[in-house]
């Protein structure tokens, strides 16, 4: 007798022992047929569950398309049609920011610093140092421009932003105090010592500097490609040599902090040699961010919505439907970058970028149609609580995010 026949022949359920009565177990739902048994059921049974899968997919993406719809569904009880609000986040989320990986890329050559830093520490009138911060800050104009067309791409960009007025900002003060502290008509004696600057500088209030009191040692961390711009006590920061030193730390804490100093430093020179990878970075933190802030979310909704009577679940629901629109706007936004990196014409240009405007208005819309809908309460009731639910909520998300991208840079 074959094994087909044998299992035909079956009575009982194979996972649970219950006498079957069809083709199905009526108590775990397992089928009668084994795919590992016959090749045909075994391909049967990958594509039934492909399109059944599918099918819900493709009909909860066409109900998510009108505000609300699926959540209200969803909470009146008709769950089988669609994907479970959790599942269909993860999905969206890993296929969301799986696109982005691929389509948006921050080029090493959108932003050339020239070597800024050495010329401003080279420049030798104030002049010169506004011209070469002017030009800098132009051509970083330029490539803002071009990253603001996505969302978390330009943070690298706002840091340079602030990084190149800095380092011009201290030159011109050093160069202002050279020439008020120099006596008109005087010229330095031969050999007498100049302005320094970096780490030749004696550090003003140190132990041995002309005319200085001492004072306690200070703190300086500053990012930067250079030694001189990672610095503590005046000198450049070096974990065996020159580390931090928290007094009220134990040892094992500051051995800690230095070595994730220094994994800063690294991350920060990558990311300076290859800026692309900054935009990998956000890729990997903004899914954690986001999936940590559902729970928050859902609580602000219960908070707004006491009078509504539905349980903190429910509100968990809404906030995964709308986190899941969400999601599949931005992968929009993701495409629409990558087909405009991808072609040079100017009318795909237009296009792309007409249809970015519309994805951004279109999105505010959307949440508050979709809050309404679901709550049922005035226009104006609901637009007061979607303000405010709404700019709690986007200033949460930026700290989790910025705290997540710290956290990246320093492990």
């Amino acid at each position: 007798m074959s094994a087909s026949t044998t299992h035909a022949a079956a009575t009982d359920c194979e996972n649970c022992g219950t006498p079957l009565q069809g083709e199905f177990c009526h108590a775990c739902g397992q089928g009668v047929h084994s795919p590992v048994r016959s090749f045909a059921h075994a391909l049967e049974e990958i594509f039934e569950s492909f399109w059944h899968l599918d099918g819900r997919v493709f009909q909860t993406l066409r109900d998510l398309m009108s505000p609300g719809r699926v959540a209200c569904n969803y909470l009146a009880g008709q769950r089988v049609r669609y994907v479970a609000p959790i599942r269909l986040f993860v999905l969206l989320s890993l296929l969301t920011f799986f696109v982005g990986k691929l389509t948006v890329h921050l080029d090493q050559g959108s932003f050339s610093s020239n070597g800024y830093e050495s010329r401003i520490e080279a420049a030798r009138t104030v002049a010169e140092v506004e011209r070469i911060r002017d030009q800098t800050l132009a051509e970083l104009a330029v490539a803002e421009k071009e990253a603001a067309k996505v969302p978390g791409v330009n943070p690298a960009l706002v840091t340079a932003r602030v990084r190149i007025q800095g380092e011009a900002s201290d030159r011109i003060a050093e160069l202002r105090n050279a020439a008020n502290a120099k006596p008109t008509g005087a010229k330095p004696a031969a050999g007498a010592a100049t302005p320094a600057r970096g780490r030749d500088a004696a550090p003003a209030g140190t132990p041995g500097a002309k005319g200085g009191a001492a004072s306690p040692p200070t703190t300086r961390i500053v990012t930067g490609p250079g030694d001189d711009d990672w610095s503590f006590n005046g000198r450049p920061w070096d974990e065996k040599t020159n580390p931090v030193d928290v007094g009220w730390l134990p040892g094992f804490a500051d051995r800690w902090l230095n070595r994730r100093i220094g994994r800063a430093k690294e991350n920060v020179g990558a990311l300076e040699a290859d800026p692309d990878r900054l935009v990998q970075m956000f890729m990997g933190t903004l899914p954690t961010a986001l999936f940590l802030f559902i729970p928050v979310f859902a609580l602000l909704l219960k908070v707004f919505y006491l009078g509504s009577r539905r349980l903190y679940l429910e509100h968990v629901a809404v906030a995964l439907y709308s986190h899941a629109w969400l999601l599949l706007m931005l992968m929009g936004l993701f495409l629409l970058s990558g087909i405009s990196e991808a072609f040079s014409a100017g009318w795909v240009s237009v296009v792309t970028g007409l249809a970015t405007a519309a994805l951004w208005i279109w999105m505010p819309i959307y949440l508050f149609v979709m809050q309404r809908r679901v709550y049922g309460q005035h226009w104006a009731v609901t637009l007061a609580k979607y303000l405010v639910i709404g700019a709690i909520y986007v200033m949460m998300i930026s700290f989790a995010t910025a705290m997540a991208f710290l956290a990246g840079m320093v492990t």
